[in-house]
């Protein structure tokens, strides 16, 4: 019998913020940045993805923000917003982790709540969390499941 029968990879699930995913969709993203990287591996090893549904809210939000502070158009946001809602990201209830996610914000400076529901939710789902938000890693970076994007 071959000693491989019957096994496969596990996959690794992501937990990512908007941070991350800003950069893999925002117009005029840069192809070798660490997100972009960090999403080719994703990609490459079918590794599922998962954030709070405030993913989208957040990005949406920074697209708006583009537009408004004249980093691109409008038409340009309206594309990356379609990439947005069509990213294979499985998005989990922002309350079902919203206790932990005050407990974390209180522990550690008062970080804000909205950083930390994607720290609750990588912890609740024993995983990675990938973030790009220097401030969040050096508050959190000692845990050893926060990351930063392309490591």
């Amino acid at each position: 019998m071959n000693a491989g029968a019957g096994w496969r990879r596990w996959a690794v699930i992501a937990v990512v913020d908007a941070s991350v995913v800003i950069d893999w969709i925002a117009p005029g993203a840069d192809p070798s940045s660490p997100s972009m990287k960090t999403l080719r591996r994703l990609i490459r090893a079918n590794d599922p993805v998962i954030a709070p549904e405030l993913l989208y809210i957040e990005c949406a939000s920074a697209l708006v923000t583009g537009v408004r502070r004249s980093r691109w158009t409008g038409s340009d946001a309206d594309g990356a917003y379609g990439l947005l809602v069509r990213l294979p990201v499985r998005a989990v209830s922002d309350r079902r982790y919203l206790d932990r996610a005050w407990e974390l914000s209180r522990r550690y400076d008062n970080h804000p709540v909205y950083d930390m529901l994607y720290a609750a939710t990588a912890e609740a789902v024993g995983t990675v969390f990938i973030t790009a938000d220097e401030t969040l890693l050096q508050r959190l970076g000692h845990l050893g499941w926060v990351q930063r994007p392309g490591t």
